[in-house]
């Protein structure tokens, strides 16, 4: 009977153990073994004008680089005003390995401020995925 309960315990914790840490990204993984994620917390300038995002992508070898476009939206009461933004396209090296990228958002409406946000990103390299999720705005050290 101990050995029953001990196994169930080890199985529950097989299965909670990867979800757990997997919970604060948001991934996708395409079927030829790309992948985006948006990293949880994220960074704003001291007057709101940017969120530094970070990201980590992988995308199979090619000579040619994959593009992100990463976009940041905050409501109040994180903000005063609703506040968006787009990141300039970013280019990604593709190399079959996974890479730590930024993408500076710059608010087109409104100023960012520390607190919650939307970020999506979209990574293009010949196919494409897509990545969304809520994340922690805090203004940078300085």
């Amino acid at each position: 009977m101990k050995r029953i309960r001990l196994v169930i315990l080890l199985c529950a914790l097989a299965v909670a153990l990867p979800l757990g840490v997997l919970s604060g990204v948001a991934k996708a993984t395409g079927g030829d073994g790309s992948s985006i994620s948006i990293n949880q917390n994220a960074q704003v300038d001291t007057f709101g004008f940017q969120v530094h995002v970070g990201l980590r992508v992988r995308c199979p070898a090619s000579s040619m680089p994959g593009t992100i476009d990463v976009k940041v939206t905050q409501d109040p009461p994180e903000t005063v005003v609703h506040t968006e933004g787009d990141a300039l396209v970013k280019e990604v090296v593709c190399d079959g390995q996974t890479h730590s990228v930024s993408a500076s958002v710059a608010a087109a409406i409104g100023n960012f401020d520390a607190g919650r946000a939307y970020a999506t990103a979209t990574f293009v390299y010949g196919g494409s995925a897509s990545a969304a999720r809520y994340i922690n705005v805090i203004v940078m050290p300085g």
